[in-house]
């Protein structure tokens, strides 16, 4: 295949990362096709992009949809799938007892079961065509810290999921990278935000004064974090679909190294230190 007859698909790609990187790689003369869930996502992501990029209406969730999906790709292309990216994915924050099960089972069927499930379907045609496959990690899957118990389980499994993959896809000529993300400059954040509001105004008061040093460590540190781009995240897909040799694990963003540094400190170190950072100013 030459560089202008590769076909990618990009799930998540309403917004965000997925956006930013359905579009790099149509100008950089792939054939892409951008998983959204909403009629409206393809027709404002399409409006922006050339006219081979194909928005494709599929929920990770939605096991009919994937097989269209799957049904739909192998039929244009002909078989073969040369890079699949999975974005799409959820963010969950705050302490576990203020966080309703039913939300908890939502992330981790879209972060963990949908991924498993939209790849397991696409190897076949990664596998025809000795392909690429792209996970989008965050740095919360090297290094759990409190608030992050869920978004942060959902990581770790993706992280693992690559490093199994790795080498099960080997033999046939499919390569894994994992993307591990930092802070990105996105609408992701205000998402969150929102998030913790409504946490917090469906918890009871007495525990949720519990859990202060948590919001208000957020408050204090979280936000002034300084994020990078979405199009720079997109940048080093493109290097991981692109490149002879695709590294196993690409680092985005200051977060991602700042976390993958803590990760790899002694734990009673590590843990010490962000136990102070988050009770120290308060009376024990």
């Amino acid at each position: 295949m030459t560089e202008n007859t590769k076909t990618v698909l990009v799930t998540g790609a309403s917004t965000g990362i997925g956006k930013a990187t359905a579009l790099a790689l149509d100008g950089n003369g792939y054939r892409v096709f951008a998983g959204v869930r909403k009629e409206e996502d393809g027709q404002a992501l399409k409006a922006e992009a050339s006219g081979s990029l194909k928005p494709l209406l599929m929920d990770v969730t939605d096991d009919d949809a994937i097989a269209r999906a799957v049904a739909r790709i192998g039929e244009e292309t002909g078989g073969g799938l040369s890079g699949l990216v999975n974005n799409a994915g959820l963010s969950l924050n705050g302490p576990l007892e203020l966080l309703p099960v039913s939300e908890i089972r939502k992330l981790l069927e879209v972060n963990v079961v949908g991924l498993l499930a939209v790849t397991r379907s696409f190897i076949p045609l990664l596998r025809e065509a000795e392909g690429r496959l792209v996970n989008v990690s965050s740095g919360h899957g090297l290094l759990a810290i409190p608030d992050k118990s869920v978004y942060a389980a959902s990581k770790f499994a993706v992280q693992a999921i690559s490093d199994s993959l790795r080498l099960e896809l080997r033999p046939f000529g499919v390569s894994v990278s994992n993307l591990v993300v930092g802070k990105v400059d996105t609408a992701v954040l205000e998402k969150i935000l929102e998030e913790r509001e409504r946490v917090a105004a469906a918890a009871d008061p007495a525990v949720l004064e519990l859990y202060a040093p948590l919001f208000e460590f957020f408050d204090r540190e979280v936000k002034g974090l300084p994020g990078i781009p979405p199009e720079r995240v997109a940048e080093v897909i493109a290097e991981a679909l692109a490149t002879p040799k695709p590294k196993a694990q690409y680092l985005v963003g200051p977060g991602a190294r700042k976390m993958r540094n803590l990760s790899r400190l002694p734990r009673w170190f590590r843990e010490g230190m962000m136990y102070k950072a988050l009770y120290g100013r308060r009376k024990s």
